[in-house]
């Protein structure tokens, strides 16, 4: 069966009412038959039903059909990208342990890392992004994690995912990956060497910009027990509306990710046309450094993509950006609304020097008709060029 098709095939609630959609069950207590059914509920904790925070009906089928496109025995479903990136971490380092990180990562990732997982006396090292082989002279003997993020945040490498999963695993380090660009119909990160493959499902699963969540997905039976554990200990649980949110947006999943790379492409070429534009950042294009990896590696794209301008005033980039009126000013992506946010970058590397002072514009491209995208665009960056340099 195809993807596409997979992901309209969710569990449909039992007989004799059967509908398209998931029944929501708005409960945190669960009722027991017996003294001995109440009595043994722990025995439920992994794969059943014991308490609404650790598991309801639409969670279990979310975490099914998540299980199900990354090419996973197992899923869980989390409160927020960065509870899954936090909770599949605590789950497998401990006090003395090594995690190793790209240098371009998740902002919030880097802030758990450096404040919260120092606390506990984790230490992290980073690496260059464009590293592979190479990485293997930043492990210790303590080195347990490897995090893996392709493309990156803002600067969007693409990251030799097989050859950096080889070098840990020989090391015997696990190799976890933020796979939420692509989803998983892009890039299937449990097949590309990772054993935990983690989503930001609030971004194109979710698609409306309305739901936060997160999921985590593995093939070995210990480890999801591992990081189910660390859920219980950190009393993490989610939603059943919330769930249903994302189901539902799971069904239109890949045609919005056709639609919205699509879209994606022509901007991309549009803006490397510019005269205003220092450099696109965008793997699906020839020109881009990480193109060759791209195609090697990924089956699909998303509409999510950075450029750098040549530099004028910030009075100008402002002028530039406060003035587009189809496209907003916000930090997510992946949504049906195209976006767009400022990051700068240099000041966030430690190991692997960013070139520009300049804000990064990065651009989420929603299901706008890209012709008003470009509208939008070349009119704001007229403006920008018109300013006071």
């Amino acid at each position: 069966m195809h993807e596409e098709t997979q992901l309209l095939h969710t569990t449909t609630g039992e007989e004799p009412f059967r509908a398209l959609t998931i029944p929501v069950h708005r409960a945190s207590t669960i009722l027991f038959p017996t003294v001995d059914a109440f009595l043994n509920r722990h025995e439920q904790f992994y794969d059943g039903y014991s308490y609404g925070l650790h598991g309801h009906p639409a969670s279990r089928s979310l975490a099914a059909h998540v299980a199900q496109i990354e090419g996973a025995n197992h899923a869980l479903i989390l409160p927020s990208g960065m509870a899954a990136v936090a909770n599949a971490t605590l789950a497998v380092v401990k006090q003395g342990d090594h995690v190793l990180l790209p240098d371009a990562v998740y902002g919030p990732t880097r802030a758990f890392a450096d404040n919260f997982l120092a606390k506990l006396g984790v230490d992290t090292t980073y690496y260059d992004p464009l590293e592979a082989g190479g990485i293997a002279a930043r492990f210790t003997q303590a080195t347990r994690l490897v995090w893996v993020e392709s493309p990156c945040s803002y600067t969007m490498e693409v990251q030799d995912v097989p050859a950096i999963a080889k070098v840990a695993h020989a090391r015997g380090a696990l190799v976890a990956a933020d796979c939420t660009w692509a989803s998983p119909l892009g890039f299937k990160a449990l097949d590309k060497g990772a054993d935990i493959a983690i989503q930001a499902l609030s971004k194109h699963v979710s698609g409306h910009s309305d739901v936060l969540m997160g999921s985590i997905a593995v093939r070995d039976g210990q480890l999801y027990r591992q990081i189910k554990d660390a859920m219980g200990f950190t009393g993490q649980g989610v939603s059943p509306d919330d769930c249903y949110l994302a189901l539902r947006g799971m069904g239109t999943l890949a045609v919005r990710l056709e639609r919205q790379t699509r879209s994606a492409l022509a901007v991309a070429k549009f803006l490397d046309l510019r005269a205003e534009i220092a450099q696109v950042l965008y793997p699906v294009l020839e020109n881009d450094p990480g193109h060759a990896l791209f195609q090697r590696d990924f089956t699909g794209a998303a509409g999510v993509f950075s450029f750098l301008l040549h530099r004028r005033s910030k009075a100008a980039l402002v002028d530039f950006l406060e003035g587009l009126s189809v496209i907003r000013l916000g930090a997510s992506w992946g949504g049906l609304h195209s976006l767009v946010a400022l990051a700068q970058i240099e000041a966030q590397r430690t190991v692997s020097p960013w070139k520009s002072k300049d804000y990064l514009v990065r651009i989420n491209i929603g299901l706008e008709h890209p012709d008003d995208l470009i509208e939008d665009l070349a009119k704001g960056l007229d403006r920008y060029r018109a300013a006071a340099k």
